[in-house]
């Protein structure tokens, strides 16, 4: 190593011969061949320095066939455009074994091309020596073969210690610098003047200073072939995570290359995450179907919702708990996990409701469908990174998130449901799309429950609405009269209605509904006493779906002289003023002009009640379709092929929903 008055350069030589990877020296040329290489080619390769030097052998014979055509089209890109190349490939040892490595270099001004060659997995035996031969090399004043002096040896390996994209560097046996080429001070935000004589722990971390010397020792003992140590350093105000490799000299001090592996721990952590999110992602849709059986197997609500809570706060979550909703209110109804909450996850469940949609709060955010709400959640401390993680990627995984689901149905709200996780990236797109559906399904569970409770009630609430706009809006003639018989939902998205005219002709009625807006596919079915009985199809809920999904029947839906009436019947103890709060975003002027307790029209018939129920919702939207649109009469209103266009599917799929409709329907009956 230097002594005082020598200069770094003097020690170039010997120093970047004993560089852990190859430096080389070679002809632009895809066999590859090679004027001058380092020591280190022994542990890349398992191949002397004199096998190339000589001619010998090609560095286009150790690249894996492969891989070569590969290999020596990204150099010759960047070659061409004048840019450093930083190419990985395979190549097959003198012993025959694969390994991958990574090359970086550049052509120099002689028009040679000069890189360092490094093997990508760190750690590895050195191939053809026994442990602790790599590191001592030659004697430091010796030249290897192809070399005519060691005047040219230090021009040549300045050139290519300038040339390699990783830092070079090299202590003396006081750890103090003696050499850095340009890509080290880079890396260390340091200048080359800085550096040279200047001692190490003045630029690194004592602990790393004291570590590195630890494992120098041990390569020196044999115990090791080669020593790698990765830490952090502060550059230009960001945090840089940094690769050292390095071995020892035989009269003290050191040698390595020094990498920027910011980038590819960035990248391996992204894979790292991505991968627990998958992992997460699939728990989370096992958990989704358990509960979704779980709570359709329930027979009350109360149930529905314990259960619902508990398979949430027993799989990915650390608590949960389900409410019903009156208006924007929310009362909770199940509880289940942890007690502690760090966040008011009331005014979360409100804000889910108020938009019907998922809301996520994370620290002091809130967000649904990217809207931000900082006041409606205390902040949370998050856990600290590991020391080579900048700290936005650690709290990803630490802290907390909660998220507010509605459980919802055909434009019903039948309440919410909110869980809890222990990380903070716990609601991205992909989950929050798998709890919509759980809670639509959630919904659909409570909407069948009530319904099936409307019609087992002996005592009924009948209530009457009137609405102005509606009737506008339908632009009803002065002479007809309008009874909406059915609502059929399709169950993709689209309604068909069934709308008995009085008053008016075939041609009158259609016209009607084809200048209305929103109403599609419109088409006369027949005619009856007298009035003509209407199918359109529209893409929205109408008001007897609203009904029906607060656990009501529709009785009627009449408009006649510039009015709407709509009378139903709903179980004893419904919430009236959300039921029409629910209607009101069908008809918005709705209003409530009666209201009244009566004993139930028709006797309830639990067989029939029970066949209904299983039936799924195409093949009960095609035994309505079938009903309503004249398909039992005789002769037919409608065929198959009619009904079938009504709902938006085959022929033969039609046929298929009804005839299971049908048999399940008879059984109830016959069985």
């Amino acid at each position: 190593m230097p002594t005082e008055g020598e200069s770094g350069g003097d020690a170039l030589t010997p120093a970047v011969r004993r560089l852990p990877g190859m430096l080389y020296r070679g002809a632009v040329d895809p066999d590859r061949p090679l004027a001058a290489v380092s020591d280190g080619v022994v542990r890349v390769c398992g191949y002397d320095r004199a096998a190339f030097e000589s001619g010998e052998r090609t560095w286009g014979d150790v690249v894996c066939d492969d891989d070569a055509d590969r290999a020596w089209a990204r150099v010759r890109a960047a070659v061409d455009a004048g840019e450093p190349y930083d190419v990985t490939y395979r190549i097959r040892t003198a012993t025959g074994e694969t390994r991958r490595v990574t090359e970086r270099g550049a052509c120099v001004d002689d028009g040679t091309l000069a890189g360092y060659v490094d093997d990508v997995r760190p750690g590895r035996a050195v191939v053809g020596r026994r442990p602790g031969e790599a590191s001592s090399g030659p004697d430091e004043g010796s030249s290897g073969p192809g070399e005519a002096s060691s005047g040219q040896s230090h021009r040549l390996d300045e050139t290519i210690a300038e040339t390699v994209g990783d830092g070079v560097y090299a202590l003396d046996a006081e750890e103090r610098f003696a050499l850095a080429n340009d890509a080290y001070c880079d890396l260390v935000d340091a200048s080359r003047e800085e550096l040279v004589g200047r001692p190490v722990t003045e630029v690194l971390d004592e602990d790393v200073v004291a570590e590195a010397r630890r494992l120098t020792a041990a390569v020196r003992r044999g115990e090791r072939e080669v020593a790698t140590l990765a830490f952090t350093v502060e550059s230009d105000g960001e945090e840089r995570a940094l690769e050292a490799r390095f071995g020892p000299f035989p009269t003290g001090g050191r040698v390595g290359v020094l990498r920027d592996v910011t980038r590819r721990r960035r990248r391996r952590r992204r894979l790292r995450r991505q991968r627990e999110r998958l992992s997460d992602l699939v728990d989370l849709y096992d958990v989704a179907s358990e509960a979704s059986w779980a709570v359709v197997e329930q027979t009350d609500r109360s149930s529905v919702e314990r259960r619902l809570a508990e398979r949430l706060a027993d799989g990915p979550y650390a608590l949960a708990w389900v409410g019903r909703t009156t208006g924007t209110d929310v009362t909770r109804a199940a509880n289940a996990g942890g007690d502690g909450v760090p966040v008011d996850d009331g005014a979360l469940a409100r804000a889910a409701v108020r938009a019907g949609e998922v809301s996520v709060a994370v620290d002091r955010e809130v967000a649904h469908d990217g809207e931000r709400d900082e006041s409606t959640a205390e902040r949370a401390t998050a856990g600290e990174g590991r020391r080579d993680e900048p700290a936005r990627d650690a709290s990803a995984r630490d802290g907390w998130a909660a998220a507010a689901v509605p459980i919802a149905y055909e434009g019903g709200t039948y309440g919410v449901f909110v869980v809890h996780a222990d990380r903070r990236d716990a609601f991205a797109d992909p989950e929050r799309t798998v709890l919509e559906r759980l809670g639509t399904t959630v919904g659909h569970a409570i909407a069948s429950l009530d319904r099936r409770a409307a019609l087992l009630s002996e005592r009924v609430v009948r209530v009457e609405y009137r609405s102005e706009t509606a009737a506008v809006a339908l632009g009803v003639p002065a002479d007809g009269r309008f009874r909406f018989e059915r609502t059929v939902p399709t169950g993709d998205g689209e309604y068909v209605h069934y709308v008995r005219v009085a008053g008016l002709d075939r041609e009158t009625a259609v016209g009607v509904f084809e200048d209305t807006s929103g109403y599609g596919r419109v088409r006369a079915v027949g005619e009856h006493d007298g009035d003509v009985l209407i199918e359109a199809v529209t893409a929205d809920a109408h008001v007897t779906t609203a009904v029906a999904n607060r656990g009501g029947r529709l009785r009627s839906v009449t408009v006649e002289a510039a009015e709407m009436r709509i009378v139903a019947a709903f179980p004893q103890g419904v919430d009236l003023r959300t039921t029409t709060e629910a209607i009101s975003e069908v008809v918005p002027d709705v209003e409530l002009v009666a209201q009244r307790s009566t004993t139930r029209e028709e006797p309830t018939d639990s067989a029939l009640l029970d066949a209904l129920s299983r039936l799924t919702d195409r093949q009960r939207a095609a035994f309505e379709t079938a009903y309503y649109g004249g398909y039992f009469e005789w002769p037919r209103d409608s065929n198959a092929e009619e009904l079938a266009a009504a709902m938006g599917v085959s022929s033969p799929t039609f046929h298929q929903h009804l005839r299971k409709a049908e048999r399940t329907l008879l059984g109830a009956y016959v069985g």
